[in-house]
């Protein structure tokens, strides 16, 4: 298509004002409203090419489709394309609010899991049993199963209470039919609480300043913010003095590791974070984005119950690159990377908040080479306190 402005002729008053609307919002919105009305690929067009999308969308007087996931990540909207969407609908006559066109589906985090008929009579047999923890997953048939972090084995998740999408638990399964797949049999803690005393909250979040300090060595963080460590991988043995102070003061770790070699999956497992999300050195780039979006949410659905976090990231700078290589087909145009990975990236940063009721504070590790990456400089350095410790 050329670069000439989008015309129209014998377009209806409604149509014309439609029209009107879609060439005053900016690019961000104008993105939005198309993947709204059915592009699956707004960022690859041009502003004019996504106008005459939607436009043509609108002509044509066809409902809209239920919004389409992105590839290998839930749909994000913005916060200021509702207004829009309403004032196009009452404009038109029609609905294309999301409250009715944008389709809930529930991530799965890789391929979905068909799980066989439960046999009881197996069940009860408690073949096989095996120690299990992982993060509450959904199906798509709103059945509930974890991946037990060890072995990546599917374990169904049946007939206990206290239990939602995202959270973190520990216990054991065994065999549940003759397909020798699992289930789960006893669960011990949910998002480190034992099960027997947990009680699930649902935190309303109200941002306050970081306020409450901890001292390790010569160093003061205050519970809520963002450091960059100054070293390249979490295994330096300084690191164990600060993970030691957090916990005495019941603040859970939880690490997010990237480019992680067969030695480093012990090294980082003898330092005792209460939970860890490692990307291996030979995962896919698929694998990647599962994992982090994963993790992601198991911290959001540890701050809505109330639990004090302490999150470390290390090496964001190949975790961005990585989600680049999975969302190839979109231009890298933010900091010279896709708008995918930089919308994940600022998600890992803003996770460390400070609320009313609990915190989750943020190190990311830093080597020198990651400071070349302007994605880096720019939206993790800046944003965040340097600590020696």
């Amino acid at each position: 298509m050329s670069k000439q402005q989008v015309t129209y002729e014998g377009l209806t008053p409604a149509q014309q004002k439609s029209f009107n609307l879609i060439q005053s919002v900016g690019i961000y919105e104008l993105r939005a409203l198309a993947r709204v009305f059915g592009e699956p690929s707004p960022t690859t067009l041009r502003r004019n090419e996504q106008i005459k999308y939607i436009m043509d969308v609108i002509i044509s007087g066809k409902d809209l489709k239920p919004i389409p996931l992105r590839q290998g990540r839930p749909y994000k909207e913005l916060s200021n394309i509702e207004p829009i969407l309403e004032e196009l609908s009452e404009i038109t006559g029609k609905d294309y609010t999301l409250k009715k066109n944008q389709e809930k589906t529930a991530k799965t985090y890789g391929k979905v899991f068909t799980f066989k008929q439960v046999e009881q009579k197996t069940v009860e047999q408690k073949l096989f049993p095996i120690k299990v923890k992982g993060v509450v997953l959904t199906n798509p048939d709103k059945s509930l199963y974890l991946l037990n972090e060890n072995s990546s084995l599917p374990v169904l998740i049946k007939n206990f209470d206290k239990v939602n999408e995202f959270d973190y638990i520990t216990g054991s399964a065994v065999i549940m039919n003759d397909s020798h797949e699992y289930i789960l049999d006893n669960i011990e803690t949910i998002n480190f609480v034992n099960y027997k005393d947990y009680a699930p909250k649902n935190i309303e979040f109200t941002p306050t300043l970081p306020s409450a300090n901890i001292k390790v060595g010569k160093s003061e963080i205050k519970l809520g913010s963002r450091y960059l460590l100054n070293q390249a991988k979490l295994t330096e043995p300084n690191l164990k003095t600060l993970l030691a102070v957090l916990k005495k003061n019941r603040i859970f770790t939880i690490a997010l590791a990237s480019n992680v070699l067969y030695e480093d999956c012990i090294a980082l497992s003898s330092l005792g974070f209460d939970n860890m999300f490692l990307l291996k050195y030979d995962d896919e780039p698929k694998t990647y984005d599962d994992k982090v979006n994963m993790f992601i949410e198991n911290i959001k659905r540890l701050q809505a119950v109330g639990t004090n976090v302490a999150i470390f990231v290390q090496d964001i700078v190949t975790v961005a690159h990585t989600l680049d290589a999975y969302y190839k087909n979109s231009p890298k145009t933010y900091f010279n990377h896709t708008e995918e990975t930089a919308s994940t990236i600022k998600e890992i940063v803003m996770l460390a908040k400070s609320n009313v009721e609990n915190t989750t504070t943020l190190f990311i590790t830093n080597d020198e080479s990651d400071n070349m990456d302007a994605l880096y400089s720019t939206c993790i350095s800046k944003v965040s306190n340097k600590v020696q410790l």
